[in-house]
């Protein structure tokens, strides 16, 4: 029995696809990079038109003894300000990453103190939604790491439950494991929970419950909480309760190397 030849590709056929498919990825490519200019442009501008504008009012209190208070609400409107603009450029970072490496700036810092600030900043957000948001945390917590990355995870953990987990409270508890050399965060609300089926797909990138709260959103939250989750050496867990509502639990190392973190 002969067996057949096998048949040659056309010439139009599967080879000369393979150049047509590297040619759609590279304008792809093109296009995010164009994307993510133009975000960088449409948010930094802004935030710097309105850096300034506070910068012209905080003169103008200033120069007025009575001013006193508006000064004060001027200068933490400003540091709010600031770390949001820094903020965007660790979003901007995250995204350009694309898997190769993500700059990781770390310090000397307070965990505690860096939560605390991160929920004075959203007590307003918290007010509007009827949220009341209490952190526990027994002392100083002191760590070497970068703080934009703690912030960057607790501001979406925290709007996640805000604005998907139909809740009236969100507890964060902060402590340290293995004797001090690592850290663990809980994020804990009393809402609906989330359902089985959820439970992985919602770390997805563009993923959200299929059963939200209170609106919709973009399903990056969670996916950006996860990145920078192991940027910071660390993992970032979903556990929920029979009794009801959601625990989002972080572990990191309690200090983290300066540099390109592979996340």
């Amino acid at each position: 029995m002969t067996t057949p030849s096998p048949s040659l590709p056309d010439a139009d056929g599967p080879a000369q696809a393979a150049p047509d498919a590297v040619a759609a990825l590279r304008q792809e490519l093109a296009e995010r990079d164009d994307v993510l200019a133009l975000v960088a442009h449409e948010l930094r501008n802004p935030l710097h038109v309105l850096s300034l504008q506070l910068s012209v009012a905080r003169l103008t209190a200033q120069s007025d003894p009575a001013q006193a208070e508006t000064l004060a609400r001027i200068d933490k409107a400003l540091a709010t300000l600031s770390r949001y603009t820094d903020r965007v450029t660790v979003l901007l970072d995250l995204v350009s990453a694309r898997g190769t490496g993500y700059p990781s700036r770390p310090r000397e810092v307070d965990v505690r103190d860096v939560l605390a600030g991160l929920v004075e900043s959203l007590a307003p957000e918290a007010k509007y939604r009827g949220v009341e948001v209490e952190l526990v945390a027994p002392g100083p917590c002191p760590a070497h790491l970068d703080p934009l990355i703690i912030e960057q995870i607790v501001d979406n953990l925290l709007l996640n439950a805000f604005k998907h987990a139909a809740c009236s409270r969100v507890v964060m508890t902060l402590g340290t494991e293995h004797g001090g050399a690592g850290l663990r965060l809980e994020v804990a609300d009393n809402g609906r929970g989330v359902a089985p089926e959820d439970r992985d797909r919602i770390f997805g990138k563009f993923d959200v419950s299929l059963v939200s709260g209170r609106g919709t959103g973009t399903g990056l939250g969670l996916w950006i909480v996860r990145k920078l989750s192991a940027a910071l050496g660390g993992k970032i867990s979903l556990e929920c309760p029979p009794a009801g509502g959601c625990a989002f639990i972080l572990q990191c190392p309690s200090s983290t190397p300066h540099g390109k973190l592979i996340v």
